[in-house]
C-alpha cells in the first residue's frame, strides 16, 4: 500500500468501494473496526477515521453507537457514484462544488430575503443558535451548519433550488467536514450565518447576497490552502 500521507485514507475508501460493487460487502455487512482496519493497512488509525468519516458523508456507511460501522442498506449505484466522483480528486472536486454552491445559494438567500416566512426565520434561527451551542461545548458544528444553509435554500420557497441542494446533500456535508474541520473556523462562520440572517429578516437582499458570496468565498479559501498543503 501507498504509505504517503496523502493518498491512505483515499486507498482504503477505493478498497471499500470496490468491495461493494464485487458483493464482497453487503448492506448490513459490519466493517472490520478502526483499530483492524489500521492493523491490516499497517498504519495509525487517523487515514482509517478520515475514510470511514468520508463513506459515512457519501452514504455508503453508517455509524451505529456502540455496535459498528454497517453498510447501508441502500442503493450502492448512487453511493459508488459519488464515491468515483470525490475520490477520483476530492480537493479538486469540492472547489468544483464551491462554484456550484455560488450559483445556487446566492440566489436562493437573495429570493430568501424577498420570501421568507415566519417559519422559515424561526428554523434558521434555531439552526443558527444550535450552533452557538455546539461552539461554547467544543462539538462539531458540521450539522448545524448544514441546517442553516438547507434552511435559506428552504426560505427562498422554489422547488427547483430545493431539489438540487437535496442531490448535493452528500457532497455537501463533506465539504464542510473540511470547511469547519479547524475549530477556529466555527466563531467565523457563525459570524456569516448571523449576519446572513439578519439582513433576510430585514429583507435586505443586496446584503444577504454579498455576505453569501463573501462566506462561500472564505470557506472556499480554507480548501484551497488544504490542497496546497
Amino acid at each position: 500500500m501507498d504509505k504517503s500521507s496523502d493518498n491512505l485514507y483515499r486507498q482504503i475508501v477505493d478498497d471499500i468501494k470496490d468491495a461493494i460493487r464485487e458483493g464482497r460487502l453487503q448492506a448490513g455487512d459490519v466493517l472490520p473496526s478502526e483499530r483492524e482496519l489500521a492493523q491490516y493497512y499497517d498504519i495509525s488509525r487517523v487515514p482509517v477515521r478520515e475514510a470511514l468519516k468520508i463513506l459515512e458523508f457519501l452514504g455508503a456507511v453508517e455509524q451505529v453507537r456502540g455496535k459498528g460501522v454497517f453498510v447501508k442498506k441502500i442503493k450502492m449505484r448512487h453511493v459508488l457514484d459519488h464515491i468515483d466522483f470525490m475520490i477520483e480528486d476530492p480537493m479538486l472536486a469540492l472547489l468544483d462544488l464551491f462554484e456550484a454552491r455560488e450559483a445556487i445559494e446566492i440566489q436562493a438567500v437573495h429570493l430568501a430575503a424577498e420570501r421568507r416566512t415566519a417559519d422559515d426565520i424561526e428554523a434558521m434561527e434555531a439552526a443558527v443558535t444550535e450552533m452557538k451551542i455546539n461552539i461554547d461545548m467544543g462539538k462539531e458544528v458540521n450539522v448545524a451548519s448544514v441546517k442553516f444553509h438547507n434552511a435559506v435554500i428552504e426560505s427562498a420557497h422554489n422547488l427547483v433550488l430545493t431539489k438540487i441542494n437535496g442531490y448535493l446533500s452528500d457532497l455537501l456535508r463533506l465539504s464542510r467536514h473540511y470547511s469547519l474541520k479547524n475549530p477556529g473556523r466555527h466563531e467565523v462562520a457563525l459570524n456569516y450565518h448571523q449576519q446572513i440572517l439578519q439582513a433576510i429578516v430585514k429583507q435586505d437582499a443586496r446584503s444577504a447576497v454579498d455576505l453569501m458570496r463573501e462566506h462561500l468565498a472564505v470557506a472556499r479559501k480554507v480548501i484551497q490552502t488544504q490542497l496546497k498543503s
